[in-house]
Formats: structure tokens, C-alpha cells, sequence
């Protein structure tokens, strides 16, 4: 892949229409068990759709990198949340899957599972994502209960990172998946970023 300056991406947000937002009302409100008197509510995991962008991209028209997240080191917890990979090493073809949890006492307020991104080490931090948009992703607030959070499942070939996400900047990738060090990164949380590293090796 060549080497291409990263350039972020406008942060703005976008307005929402009732009704288009990808997180809906049953999905951002726990399901709840009584017991005597008392609810309890059961943790959600929400998972990102694995949907592909309807149409390819011209690489060669140099489509905007995502570089969100692309700094020197991020913690794995933060904000009383945790990011954890299913695997530290996944061979290409093989799944890999990403899981953000709130792992305090109390509920807590993030922001919407499209806030990701993948990134490979090669003299840097370097996007694996590009994409034609020009807008920012949508500010759209999710409540998660204790034990609850997201999770992220990805085939480990550059056909199987690409995603279509909503409202969002949809993802693409420009070049075969290379054997490396790679980051997954949230980037939902305020002014917080969480990370996970894994390595990809040759089949």
C-alpha cells in the first residue's frame, strides 16, 4: 500500500432524524428481570452490523484516510470501560472480534459503536481505513449498564474489514490485509480513546 499523509476527518455531527438513528429505543434501554420488588437490569452487548459498502472505491482518486485515533499509545481501559480482543495473534482469513465493556458499578454514558477504527504500525500508526466522506460521525449518546457494551466481529482479509456504518463515514480498504502489528481503537468516549493491539500473521 502506499504511503499516504493521514489527514482526520471533519469531527462534526450530523443531524439526526427521529426514526434514522442506528441505535433505536429498545435497542439504547436494557431489558430488565424482576426479582421480589426489585428490577435489575440485564447488560446488552450491541453488535456492529456486517454489512459491506454497496460499491467499491477508486483508490487511486486518493480517498481520505481515517485517522482518528492514530496517536503513539492508548490505554486498554478508560472512562470505567475496557476494549479487549478476542485473540492476541489472528491469522488472515480467520475471525477476530473486538469487545468494549463497562466494567464499573454504574451505568455510563458513550458514544455510538461506530466510533472505531483499525490501524497498522509501519514507522507509525497508519489508517487501514479510507473513505469518500466528507462528514463527521453522528453524536448520538448510549446508556450501557454494568457488564454491557459492544462488540466488533471482523474476517481478517481487507475485504472482510470493510463496513458500512450508517450515518456514519463508511469504511474501506485500499490494499491486501499485511502480516503486522495492528490497534483497534474506540474513539466514543469524550475526550478518551481505548485500545487493543493484535498481530496479524501469514496463513
Amino acid at each position: 500500500m502506499r504511503r499516504r499523509q493521514a489527514l482526520a476527518l471533519v469531527t462534526g455531527s450530523l443531524s439526526l432524524v427521529a426514526g434514522c438513528s442506528s441505535e433505536s429505543a429498545t435497542d439504547s434501554t436494557p431489558t430488565t428481570s424482576k426479582t421480589d420488588t426489585e428490577m435489575t437490569p440485564e447488560p446488552q452487548i450491541r453488535e456492529l452490523p456486517t454489512t459491506t459498502p454497496p460499491d467499491p472505491i477508486d483508490c487511486d482518486d486518493d480517498p481520505r484516510p481515517v485517522s482518528r485515533a492514530a496517536g503513539d499509545s492508548y490505554p486498554e481501559r478508560a472512562n470505567g470501560f475496557e476494549l479487549t480482543a478476542s485473540k492476541d495473534v489472528v491469522t488472515i482469513g480467520e475471525r477476530i472480534t473486538f469487545t468494549l465493556t463497562n466494567v464499573g458499578d454504574n451505568p455510563r454514558g458513550v458514544g455510538e459503536k461506530y466510533k472505531y477504527n483499525i490501524l497498522r504500525q509501519h514507522d507509525g500508526w497508519e489508517p487501514v481505513y479510507f473513505t469518500t466522506s466528507q462528514a463527521g460521525w453522528t453524536d448520538l449518546g448510549v446508556r450501557v449498564y454494568p457488564g454491557g457494551g459492544f462488540r466488533w466481529t471482523f474476517t481478517a482479509t481487507s475485504e472482510g474489514m470493510e463496513r458500512r456504518n450508517g450515518h456514519n463515514p463508511d469504511y474501506h480498504v485500499c490494499s491486501p490485509l499485511e502480516p503486522g502489528e495492528y490497534r483497534f481503537a474506540f474513539f466514543g468516549l469524550g475526550g478518551s480513546t481505548i485500545s487493543t493491539t493484535f498481530i496479524v500473521e501469514d496463513a
